[in-house]
């Protein structure tokens, strides 16, 4: 076992294992709301949302996460990085969903769809950027 695996407790990995299965539901749950409200499009909305709203979720964990680490106990410290561990790497690593961005890219390509993939592409990485990069100042500003 590494030596990270091996400074989580068991709970902070059940805990990680809890956020994730949350998050994949809620994946699910608006997979199945966008693609029934705006049905099957040239691009997949629900995707695009999950990991940008994932990219959001990440940015004012780990934001509010380095604030409240820097300026508060050893205590605050220790509950700051396992919120880090249930809602950033559980919650939003459950939520999003790297592998289906890219085989919905690929699949665009397959479909002679290059310039939709590229767009698609070009819109999550920004939009995740974007989204990683407000959440990480929000959350600096609350923690």
């Amino acid at each position: 076992m590494s030596s990270a695996l091996e400074a989580i407790s068991q709970l902070h990995l059940v805990g990680v294992a809890l956020g994730a299965g949350v998050g994949a539901v809620c994946r699910a749950a608006v997979d199945r709301t966008i693609t029934h409200r705006v049905g099957l499009t040239r691009l997949p909305w629900a995707t695009l949302a999950v990991n940008v709203v994932g990219s959001l979720i990440l940015g004012l964990t780990l934001g509010w996460s380095a604030q409240a680490a820097s300026v508060g106990t050893a205590d605050q410290a220790e509950s700051a990085r396992t919120l880090e561990l249930i809602i950033g790497i559980g919650f939003a690593g459950g939520l999003t969903t790297f592998s289906t961005f890219s085989w919905e890219s690929w699949s665009l390509i397959r479909e002679s769809r290059g310039r939709g993939a590229l767009a698609y592409a070009a819109l999550t990485i920004g939009l995740g950027m974007a989204a990683v990069a407000l959440g990480t100042v929000v959350g600096r500003a609350g923690g």
